[in-house]
């Protein structure tokens, strides 16, 4: 940072942004679950982005079973590269969902994390959880957070304009990778 202010004075700008333990990875829309990797977190404010392709999720169905387990299906239409944070409210548990052989896997956070990729054309991405709503609290919209990330790394949603901006100012000798992300988190 220290060689980069010189060049990007609004760096100074930056706000230091804390974990907030309450939302799925903190609350930021990482590419790759890296929320026990990282002490510092630091952001520039700068206008809120309108993709032109934005993310569309949405549930599907909603099955609670005889012995008290909620299964929540879900379609998500979006870029090529989504992250999705599962997020058990205290009390509640992940009992299933339908990736790899169907027994979730937490991270070193104890929360869950897919990566999710696509090539071209893809139709919509179809997934499903299975939640153990705490015995405590009859409030169904309690159990999981839920939060998901679109990461748009190509196409005409990859900059705004305020970034192509931001990046021109950047010395020759630096090399900045960069896209535009947005984070959208739900709870059920």
């Amino acid at each position: 940072m220290n060689h980069i202010t010189p060049h990007i004075p609004e760096i100074n700008d930056t706000i230091r942004m804390r974990c907030s333990e309450e939302l799925p990875f903190c609350g930021f829309p990482w590419f790759l679950p890296v929320k026990f990797l990282i002490k510092k977190n630091w952001y520039l404010p700068a206008p809120a982005v309108s993709p032109k392709s934005p993310l569309e999720f949405n549930l599907v169905s909603k099955h609670v079973s005889e012995w008290g387990t909620v299964k929540l299906s879900f379609e998500a239409k979006g870029p090529s590269h989504m992250s999705l944070y599962v997020l058990p409210h205290t009390g509640s548990s992940l009992t299933g969902w339908s990736f790899a052989d169907g027994t979730p896997q937490y991270d070193l956070s104890g929360e869950y994390f897919i990566f999710y990729s696509h090539g071209m054309d893809a139709g919509p991405w179809t997934f499903w959880i299975e939640v153990q709503p705490s015995s405590e609290r009859l409030d169904e919209d309690s159990m999981v957070s839920i939060a998901i990330s679109a990461h748009y790394l190509f196409g005409d949603d990859q900059r705004t304009p305020e970034l192509n901006l931001f990046l021109r100012k950047f010395p020759d000798w630096a090399f900045a990778t960069s896209w535009v992300s947005t984070y959208h988190m739900y709870l059920y």
